[in-house]
């Protein structure tokens, strides 16, 4: 588990870069926080840095979004009003971004990661990440 402390949008857009470097579409990001945290503006910073031109927005109301990078396409899933998904025909056509997820994700042919974002006093967040 490596944990990151980002004070601002910089620093945030900096780690999004390292992360979108090792991405190959074939990926599942678990986001996990409070309301509030950052998860969304976590995928907006990760989806510019893998070169997606578009508007990106929270998937709240409609579920799920779909974008394309140059690479591959993307799927940012928000889970927080739905108990229940059946991600399984996206797995291994493109990078999955679950937000709120409410089940282990498991995937012998894709790598999993998970984002745990938590909101310091002084507005910072610490990124724990597991690969």
């Amino acid at each position: 588990m490596e944990r990151i402390i980002i004070k601002n949008l910089e620093e945030l857009d900096k780690l999004t870069k390292e992360i979108a470097k090792n991405l190959k579409g074939n990926e599942i990001i678990l986001l996990e926080g409070d309301l509030g945290a950052g998860k969304t503006t976590f995928t907006k910073h990760l989806l510019k840095n893998l070169g997606v031109d578009e508007d990106i927005t929270s998937p709240t109301f409609t579920v799920m979004n779909q974008y394309e990078s140059p690479n591959f396409d993307i799927y940012h899933i928000d889970m927080f009003r739905v108990n229940d998904i059946d991600i399984s025909d996206l797995i291994g056509n493109g990078l999955i971004i679950i937000e709120w997820p409410k089940f282990e994700v498991r995937c012998d042919d894709c790598k999993v990661i998970k984002i745990k974002i938590e909101t310091l006093e002084d507005d910072s967040r610490i990124f724990e990440i597991n690969q």
